[in-house]
């Protein structure tokens, strides 16, 4: 019955646009502000939203990066995530901006991430700092043979692209612990206790390492400990005039033996003394037990 009238309707209407002059027209008028309306409705404005207000690389402005970093992270984090998907009306777009920002290897954290006029986003990050590189070996893909390498890591222990830092080993503490192998893939912990210990003091010895020439940290296990840690750790200087046997790691000191505020001391006042002229004679000194009044041991290269 409904379906009849309806019918009956159209065709009434039909008819009456038909005697109206020009109705052919006006229907066809009205045909199209309907199909636009419901275009507009579907279509438009998201299409006009995506134009106007989607993320553009070159909106996103980020903290500069420090000199180790080769890639374009922000490019980078871009690309992969898709942030050209995102729209700035979107309530959840600062978040889902730091998310991205903080899945890249270099980063360390996203602090902020804000709108500014322009549809600019302002993200401020902490980047990832090299502390040491891991003396690793590996097996050659192609030959087989076994090769030597560096691999960068952070105070965390986080591995970082060897390619950024190729050219740059020697700008760091270089780490030799034996059988140490490439493990874990970039932006991930590099996973062995000894390296661990052995950053910690990389850490606590950064600030006098340039002005001492502090450079290589060797891990060797103390099989005499009864203390937290098995490992002991010893420092040479870049010229291998000088040897420095630290012992445990800062906080993982033996029953015993000397706390690492101690040893930082006696460290520097023996650092600043002069070697002596012409010398080859290895300089060593035993920060486990050395006193002001213990003489330092000297052996011949």
């Amino acid at each position: 019955m409904d379906s009849a009238h309806n019918q009956d309707l159209h065709r009434r209407i039909a008819s009456v646009v038909q005697h109206i002059p020009g109705g052919a027209l006006l229907f066809a008028v009205l045909m199209l502000v309907v199909l636009g309306y419901f275009g507009w409705y579907y279509y438009g404005a998201d299409h006009l939203d995506h134009a106007f207000y989607s993320l553009r690389l070159e909106k996103v402005k980020v903290t500069p990066q420090p000199e180790w970093i080769r890639a374009n992270v922000a490019e980078e984090v871009y690309n992969k995530n898709r942030l050209d998907r995102i729209s700035l009306l979107d309530p959840r777009a600062t978040a889902a901006i730091a998310q991205a920002f903080e899945t890249h290897h270099w980063i360390k954290t996203t602090t902020r991430v804000s709108k500014s006029v322009g549809n600019n986003v302002l993200v401020d990050v902490v980047y990832r700092r090299p502390m040491a590189m891991i003396h690793v070996e590996y097996a050659n893909p192609k030959s087989g043979e076994t090769e030597e390498g560096f691999l960068p890591i952070d105070s965390e222990g986080t591995i970082l692209p060897p390619d950024d830092l190729k050219d740059k080993v020697r700008k760091y503490f270089i780490v030799y612990a034996q059988n140490a192998r490439l493990a874990g893939d970039i932006g991930m912990p590099y996973g062995d206790a000894r390296i661990m210990e052995a950053l910690s003091l990389c850490e606590y010895l950064e600030q006098y390492r340039e002005e001492y020439g502090l450079e290589v940290i060797e891990i060797q296990q103390d099989s005499l400990t009864s203390g937290p840690s098995p490992w002991s750790l010893s420092a040479f200087t870049r010229d291998k005039r000088r040897k420095i046997i630290w012992g445990h790691a800062p906080k993982l000191e033996d029953r015993g033996e000397l706390p690492a505020e101690e040893k930082l001391k006696q460290l520097l006042a023996w650092l600043k003394q002069p070697l002596p002229a012409q010398s080859t004679e290895e300089q060593t000194i035993d920060l486990r037990i050395t006193s002001p009044m213990t003489p330092v041991s000297s052996r011949r290269k």
